[in-house]
């Protein structure tokens, strides 16, 4: 079974939907009375920003960016590709971007650069993971759903070659797996 490549459950999913509530209120809190865009960043944060946003008490929009640095390796190149642009201005306007997971920090600085050159009111950073080890930006990141190890960490959107994005938990893989995958390239 697929879901046997699963080593451990880092984060359940009960884990995670209380700390996406909690999210969820900060943000209300924070961002009453302004006119607030999430610009999520997909695939990875397709699921939690879909979660997130219908924890937010307010009303918002909602965008999208595709940007890449890993492809379908489990090291990030260090060259961001972005394959979708947002769809309308954030100029003058308080955004909010999505993102799965942080970890050297240069994708998100790429995108916070690109949509800082796009005037808008303010701009914030909420990820679900923040993997601190190999780290090599700093960015503001105002909200954080949790710290993980530095492991390779899959489900709730995030995955390893385009699989496991389904699972309703954040899990490590077994070594195996990307063992398996090495004999047969």
């Amino acid at each position: 079974m697929w879901r046997g490549a699963i080593q451990q459950v880092l984060i359940s999913e009960a884990e995670l939907h209380r700390r996406i509530q909690a999210l969820g209120k900060a943000i209300t809190m924070d961002y009453q009375g302004k006119d607030l865009i999430f610009v999520a960043v997909i695939r990875g944060a397709m699921m939690f920003s879909a979660d997130l946003a219908r924890a937010v008490d307010l009303p918002l929009r909602l965008d999208c960016v595709a940007l890449s640095s890993y492809g379908d390796s489990r090291v990030s190149s260090g060259q961001i590709h972005i394959f979708k642009d947002l769809s309308e201005t954030i100029a003058g306007k308080h955004v909010l971007i999505i993102e799965d997971i942080i970890d050297t920090g240069l994708t998100l600085q790429y995108l916070w650069n690109h949509l800082m050159s796009r005037h808008p009111a303010n701009l914030n950073i909420c990820v679900l993971l923040d993997k601190r080890a190999h780290r090599r930006v700093e960015l503001p990141i105002k909200y954080t759903g949790f710290d993980v190890p530095d492991a390779f960490v899959v489900g709730y959107g995030l995955d390893y070659q385009q699989r496991y994005r389904n699972l309703p938990f954040i899990g490590i893989l077994h070594p195996e797996v990307f063992a398996k995958d090495a004999l047969q390239s």
